[in-house]
């Protein structure tokens, strides 16, 4: 509107005459008396209207004429710009006084508030020389209750109505000289606030064909009784059916959506609007109408996979379908359901009409190469996908010989992935040394095909015998075999003259040279393949539905610069821990936390030797300690240098090393307090038929490992750094264990894996050389693989390029390689006799071989250590139960061992050793003779 303000005149006249002859401006209230006649107008710039307090609707006049005033003339007049949006506005206030009504009733029988508002109750005054405090609201015993404000213009405000106003009637009450006026009564209704508690559809996404029902329903659960309607985006349809349920003082409403025979018109959008008044909740669902049924099949993956034998191999197709009702198989070579390999396979459902089949091929051998396809079929059609895999593998030799129009030749077949590469060597003798072999390149013909190569060797008649030689290679290794001649037969050669000898000669000698290259190649390229890689053991995964897993790649997670710290900023100091792939060094950080403070810390750095997957695999390992966040039981991240030079991961330094040696340490400490309660244990076997099956555990304290024995580093900055954890350091290392101190370490292990259970974290390898020992004899998780010699460590088997710790691993994980957090809490089991043995090996005495093995599958369990009460060799046993999912969750270790300790505080312990009855630690066995000593082979590859 224009820049001019509104102006409000009023003319006023009474019954024997005018009061004013000419308008005048508006004071903000007029008190007349009943009968006056009035006019207001109002000018501005622009169209006017009124809004009459109490009026339904808008006056579009710029005058009112009010010609005889009564009572009822008693409101607010106000004069606004007939505009959208306009705020700029006049008001006057007419008293119209009449000594019978006191009070204008601007409501009818009933009026209607919403709960937790303010209501008003527009009892007027008409007369503002009456005191306000002169009108009531009754009845007065239930307005004492509630918060009320009179004011004569606007009447009574309630503050914050609620629901117990309704069903009953109040009045206006206003007391002049003695006597009482009422007003009409009233019944207020307070409709209840809507809150709705949530709006469910069964899918957000639909499928049909053209001519099919399309059904589907919305339901909604609310306080109140509301109302659904649904919304297409082009129109609002209204043909649903409604059902409603009152239970527990909520209300359930569904709306069925119902159309027949659907068009491809009908696809779209379709929103359930849920709600009686704005905000309103809703759902969408998307109905695609298609032309006829359909399967699609599809992978992200490479059709063609080239790898070498002994791996695992996991195939994933994708599955769209409708109707999405399927069955589905894989066939290997097209000749039937895939037999004779080791392999699982899931189907998941990835939505209502998507699906995904995984099948995982283990440690594939070359009879599994091949074509492996995919079916899936509805009721209505079919689709398949195929993949090809090749292994490399060793190949095969065959040598044949036969005659051809007179010649002698021998023929050489070899079959294998990659194509194999032919080599002939001769020697004339029956047995031959490599020395004696010489090659020879004058083949008479070659002829390949696919993976099959052929190389034919032409003979000719002479008087000695020669031993022959066929060596076939590729990338995965090299095969031979040999055929003596007898009755002097020989290869044909180029020429018998003097030069053709020289030439031959050297040909040899340089064929035999370049053989020896090639061969040479081969063998390092195979043992470099056969090389154990550093790998983070810690797999971050995400549960589906079903409780299933899936492994997130760990390189795929973010790092945060945040963690970066100045290298310059760190002193070095002595060597922690080293191993095949690296070290970790005691260092000094310098500004870490506050900005002049000295921290001691544990810094990860690999040898300079690293290979690329190595450097990605400590990378994996700082975005997975990022990615985890803080907590006290576990040696937590505290900072890393990714630039300007090797990757070094900044960690919390552990003075006392590893749990492992912490506990050795002590048990030969104590070891002379208890020769006469060991000389006592035995350590032969039982065969349990009744009470279960469980292996002795009385077998000396044998240290079979070559772990680095990581005690605490003497540093001669000490004094510099101040710490005053020095002096409780020493005092922690020389005290000897009690009861609370094993349980406590068990305790603090459960907590760091329960955290670790909640962010989806799986360890898979637990064990006490994987948790270290802080100040306060806290235990913190680790994985100190890095720091350790597997390559001399007889504990660690080489196959392909893994090591996995047997004796520590659930029986999934041993024989399927399923690696969950219900196969932690076996580990968790083998960690509580390791603690409570005082570092002993587990499964004493026993080898890992077929007959070990045996026993997990029987259920054999070892028996129970030395120093643990009853109660705890429960949990072991409830922690090696073979089914996973009986097995007790990290949360319920947790709280169990807690009571356990709640149970001994107060006692005072002057040592670990206690009165165990013949019950509840029966010495048994699952074999039947003595088991040779342990070597220590305690790791096996999936």
């Amino acid at each position: 509107m224009g820049t001019a303000a509104l102006t409000l005149l009023i003319l006023i006249s009474v019954r024997d005459g005018l009061k004013n002859q000419d308008p005048v401006p508006a004071k903000s209230e007029e008190v007349i008396e009943a009968g006056s006649s009035v006019t207001l107008k109002c000018a501005g710039n622009g169209t006017v209207k009124w809004i009459v307090q109490g009026g339904k609707k808008d006056i579009r006049n710029d005058t009112i004429l009010i010609r005889k005033a009564s009572f009822k003339d008693t409101k607010t007049y106000s004069c606004v710009y007939d505009a959208p949006g306009s705020v700029e506005n006049v008001a006057v206030h007419l008293f119209v006084k009449d000594s019978s009504n006191y009070l204008n009733a601007l409501f009818g029988v009933v009026i209607r508030f919403d709960e937790h508002q303010d209501a008003v109750i527009p009892c007027l005054l008409t007369d503002p020389s009456i005191p306000e405090s002169a009108v009531s609201l009754e009845p007065l015993d239930y307005f004492k209750k509630v918060t009320t404000e009179f004011d004569a213009k606007k009447g009574f405000t309630i503050r914050n109505v609620q629901t117990d106003l309704n069903d009953h009637t109040f009045r206006c009450t206003v007391t002049v000289n003695g006597k009482k006026k009422d007003t009409h009564s009233m019944r207020i209704y307070v409709e209840k606030e809507e809150i709705i508690h949530s709006v469910f559809l069964p899918s957000n996404e639909y499928i049909r064909i053209q001519g099919e029902d399309f059904v589907t329903n919305c339901t909604a659960k609310s306080n109140a009784k509301i109302q659904i309607a649904w919304d297409n985006g082009t129109k609002t349809i209204e043909e649903t059916e409604m059902k409603y349920s009152f239970v527990d003082g909520i209300w359930t409403i569904t709306s069925i959506l119902s159309i027949r025979s659907v068009s491809y018109e009908d696809s779209g959008n379709y929103t359930c609007v849920a709600g009686n008044k704005e905000p309103s909740r809703k759902r969408s669902a998307n109905l695609q109408v298609i032309e006829k049924a359909f399967v699609h099949v599809s992978t992200s993956q490479n059709r063609s996979i080239s790898q070498l034998t002994g791996l695992d191999e996991e195939l994933t197709v994708d599955v769209e379908a409708y109707p999405s009702q399927l069955s589905w198989q894989w066939l290997h070579n097209n000749t039937g359901i895939i037999k004779n390999v080791s392999s699982l396979s899931k189907w998941e459902h990835r939505g209502p009409y998507r699906h995904q089949s995984i099948l995982t091929l283990y440690r594939m051998n070359a009879n599994e190469t091949g074509t492996y396809t995919f079916y899936a079929n509805n009721s209505e059609t079919s689709a398949s996908l195929s993949v090809e895999i090749k292994l490399f593998g060793t190949p095969s030799v065959i040598m044949e010989q036969y005659s051809v129009n007179g010649s002698h030749e021998i023929k050489c077949t070899s079959k294998g992935y990659t194509l194999p590469a032919i080599t002939w060597l001769l020697c004339f003798n029956t047995s031959c040394s490599d020395e004696e072999k010489v090659p020879f390149t004058d083949e008479l013909r070659q002829d390949t095909q696919e993976d099959v190569v052929i190389s034919v060797m032409r003979l000719e008649k002479l008087n000695d015998t020669v031993t022959i030689f066929c060596l076939a290679s590729n990338i995965a290794g090299t095969a031979s075999d040999k055929m003596t001649i007898t009755k002097a037969i020989l290869p044909v050669v180029a020429s018998s003259t003097k030069e053709a000898e020289k030439f031959s000669s050297m040909f040899i000698v340089v064929a035999a040279g370049a053989a020896f290259f090639f061969l040479l190649s081969v063998f390092f390229i195979y043992k470099y393949k056969q090389k154990p890689k550093f790998e983070v053991r810690w797999q971050m995964v995400q549960v589906t539905e079903g409780n299933q897993y899936i492994c997130i790649d760990p390189t795929q997670l973010p790092y945060n610069e945040r963690w970066e710290f100045p290298r310059a900023n760190l002193q070095f100091g002595k060597t922690i821990g080293a191993g095949a792939f690296g070290k970790v060094m005691e260092a000094t950080a310098f500004g870490m936390g506050k900005d002049d403070s000295a921290l001691r810390v544990a810094v990860k750095m690999l040898k300079p030797s690293a290979h690329t997957d190595e450097k990605e695999a400590l990378m994996s390992e700082l975005k997975i300690l990022s990615h985890l966040g803080h907590h006290d039981n576990i040696v937590n991240l505290l900072g890393a240098c990714t630039s300007g030079g090797p990757i070094l991961v900044i960690t919390e330094y552990c003075q006392h090393g590893d749990l492992l040696n912490f506990l050795r340490r002590k048990a030969e400490i104590m070891n002379n307090n208890f020769t006469a309660a060991l000389a006592n244990s035995t350590s032969d076997y039982k065969n349990m038929a009744v009470e279960g099956k469980y292996l002795g555990s009385n077998s000396g304290l044998g240290n079979d490992s070559s772990y680095i024995d990581m005690k605490p580093v003497t540093s001669n900055r000490a004094s510099t750094l101040e710490n005053p954890l020095v002096e409780e350091e020493d005092m922690d290392d020389h005290l000897p264990l009690d009861l609370h101190d094993l349980l406590n370490f068990s305790l603090q292990v459960a907590q760091g894996m329960s955290f670790l259970a909640t962010k989806n974290c799986i360890h898979r390898d637990v064990a006490a050389r994987n948790v270290l020992v802080t100040h306060g004899r806290m235990a913190k998780i680790c994985d100190f693989g890095l720091a350790r010699d597997i390559e001399n460590d007889s504990n660690y088997v080489v196959k392909g390029n893994a090591r996995l710790p047997v004796k520590w691993m659930a029986p999934e994980s041993i024989f399927d390689c399923i690696y969950t957090v219900q196969s932690d809490v076996w580990s968790y089991g083998i960690l509580l006799w390791e603690i409570f043995s005082l570092g002993r090996s587990p499964y004493p005495g026993v080898v890992v071989n077929r007959k070990f093995y045996k026993m997990i599958k029987d259920g054999c369990k070892m028996d129970c250590p030395d120093y643990a009460p009853l109660d705890i060799y429960r949990i072991m046993k409830a922690c090696w139960d073979l089914e996973p999912t009986r097995r007790p969750t990290f949360n319920q270790l947790t709280d169990f061992i807690s009571r356990q300790m709640s149970i001994i505080t107060g006692q005072e312990y002057a040592n670990i050793i206690q009165d165990q009855q013949e019950d509840d630690c029966a010495d048994t066995k699952c074999v039947d003779s003595p088991t040779p000593p342990s070597n220590g082979n305690n790791y096996q590859f999936c």
